[in-house]
């Protein structure tokens, strides 16, 4: 759960854009029911979860996919950096690649857990998240 309301959006309209391009690019069934589901307001279709079924229908590994999530998810966080402080394409690129054997340790941990084991508790990053929703001036949506 997400319980910083522009976080959950944000993770929710990403991943209803996810499920939409995976929609498009071949016809798989569980993939058009979740599409439908998500569309229903039967499951919230949470970027993370709709990443991992779309690769995961495709056939990629579980360690390949929760590499890609953690790549797109560092890749993200660098263009917020480059945004927000005086870093360059090339130094952000290196900030990225510095990065490529923990997000290959992580994913590896990640296809080896079990349900049991995917939970996280960061009280001071939903507390951060909920305060800067009240700012009156923003850089970010999320």
């Amino acid at each position: 759960m997400k319980a910083v309301p522009e976080t959950r959006a944000a993770s929710r309209q990403m991943g209803r854009q996810t499920l939409r391009v995976a929609s498009a690019l071949g016809a798989d069934a569980f993939i058009s029911e979740l599409a439908r589901a998500v569309d229903d307001g039967l499951t919230p279709g949470h970027h993370a979860a709709v990443f991992g079924a779309a690769l995961g229908r495709a056939g990629a590994e579980p360690q390949v996919v929760a590499g890609a999530y953690l790549h797109s998810t560092a890749a993200l966080l660098v263009g917020a950096g480059l945004r927000l402080v005086a870093l360059g394409q090339v130094d952000g690129q290196r900030v990225l690649a510095s990065m490529r054997p923990r997000i290959a340790r992580l994913a590896a941990g990640a296809a080896a857990a079990s349900a049991e084991d995917m939970w996280s508790f960061n009280p001071g990053l939903e507390l951060a998240g909920l305060r800067h929703a009240a700012l009156d001036a923003r850089l970010f949506r999320s």
